[in-house]
């Protein structure tokens, strides 16, 4: 999913990546790519599934074993962490920063399970949903908090930045409910609940965090 508006650096780090300095990972249906190329980039772009989506990734391949040996100026990995949070081990994805090419940026984007609103608590309910009927391929979301706690054993150094956002990117009420509806969801049950909380109140992303981290630079 998309977030809007981007951090207010992230496009300053894409201004200066340069024609094929930035790395997408996990580019899925190619949304944050079109963001990313509003921003004057041309990224690379790598996800595990094919054209099916409707986007052609630039190389097929697994997010946690890129098959790149490059290194770029900016590398992203949206919306991806979370769905490969049992996976990472215990110093991380270390990988994404073997990857940023020195006086580069690894940028880590996330939706937030805000609970703030009607909106934003169905849309975490939603992914929750989600990662439950698959949970091989998907994963709940992660709060800004957890990622903290986690990163602090990441033996990466270098430095960090973060913080939350509003994420206004709009999402099509209409079309979720009608997702849910085919189905056939059992009246009163979980998913029938969802899908009437949505109807009357709508859906929304909420909020959303970033990291930012720099590796160590030479002296």
């Amino acid at each position: 999913m998309p977030f809007s508006p981007l951090p207010a650096t992230f496009p300053d780090d894409l201004a200066r990546a340069g024609t094929g300095g930035v790395l997408e990972l996990g580019c899925g249906d190619g949304r944050l790519t079109d963001l990313i190329r509003r921003a004057g980039a041309e990224p690379w772009t790598l996800d595990r599934a094919g054209p099916a989506l409707g986007v052609r990734p630039h190389v097929r391949g697994d997010a946690l074993r890129p098959p790149l040996r490059g290194r770029f100026a900016v590398v992203v990995a949206a919306n991806l962490l979370r769905h490969l949070w049992t996976r990472v081990g215990g110093d991380g994805p270390r990988v994404w920063a073997e990857l940023v090419a020195p006086g580069g940026a690894l940028w880590i984007l996330e939706d937030q399970p805000a609970l703030a609103s009607d909106p934003s608590r169905h849309y975490a309910d939603l992914q929750a949903l989600l990662a439950r009927l698959d949970p091989a391929g998907r994963g709940p979301l992660r709060s800004l908090q957890e990622f903290r706690r986690r990163r602090r054993r990441w033996r990466w150094g270098g430095s960090w930045q973060d913080g939350e956002l509003d994420n206004g990117w709009p999402l099509d009420a209409g079309r979720v409910v009608a997702w849910l509806d085919s189905g056939l969801p059992d009246r009163g049950g979980e998913v029938a609940r969802l899908r009437d909380g949505i109807a009357r109140d709508g859906i929304a992303c909420g909020r959303a965090w970033w990291a930012r981290w720099q590796p160590e630079v030479a002296t």
